[in-house]
């Protein structure tokens, strides 16, 4: 009976044996050894083996089991004349409207002695939307007010006081009309701080 029991022991392990040596042999799943047809023009396939050990308990003794498991890995190469591939095109853009032009007018502060007044970078310009900058070269602060002519509730735009050698920026919707420009502090209006602004 002992001698029946160890014959089937004996086959089982061999089985095992021939079970696990079988399994190194195969390659690991979705690889292909060199030779297959599922071999790519573009792949070094390198072969690599690892040496296991296991302790495996056998009528009653632990025993070592030395295996070598061996597996195959592609290492992508590119061929040396071959293009990189280009990046996806991007898309042209729209040609774009010209910028429409700038609808500013410079207005310049002087003071000297006996001469109060202003200075248009422009005499005229167009109706909508209109930067006015001020530019204050007196020696003295300086304030910008615009009002349509032709009736005192039109409504006046203002840049607030400029420090000399400062400079105010302000943007304004303005309608078509003849537009007086003066300075409010002190005497500057009386002085002759004060001109007219045709926007069309």
């Amino acid at each position: 009976m002992a001698a029946g029991l160890g014959v089937r022991v004996a086959a089982v392990a061999g089985a095992c044996a021939l079970l696990l040596a079988m399994l190194a042999l195969m390659p690991a799943r979705g690889w292909a050894p060199p030779g297959d047809g599922a071999v790519a023009a573009d792949c070094n396939w390198q072969r690599h083996a690892k040496r296991v050990v296991k302790h495996v308990r056998l009528h009653g003794r632990l025993r070592k089991v030395v295996r070598t498991r061996r597996w195959w890995t592609c290492e992508e190469t590119q061929a040396p004349n071959s293009a990189l591939p280009l990046p996806p095109a991007q898309p042209t853009p729209p040609p774009s409207q010209p910028e429409p032009e700038a609808n500013v007018v410079g207005v310049t502060a002087e003071d000297a002695v006996g001469s109060f007044g202003y200075t248009l970078s422009r005499p005229s310009t167009r109706s909508g939307r209109v930067r006015v900058e001020l530019n204050n070269q007196g020696e003295d602060p300086h304030n910008l007010n615009l009002q349509r002519q032709g009736s005192e509730e039109e409504p006046v735009y203002q840049l607030a006081n400029t420090l000399p050698k400062g400079h105010s920026v302000a943007s304004f919707e303005l309608p078509p009309g003849t537009y007086r420009l003066w300075c409010s502090l002190l005497e500057h209006d009386a002085e002759g701080m004060h001109t007219t602004l045709v926007v069309e």
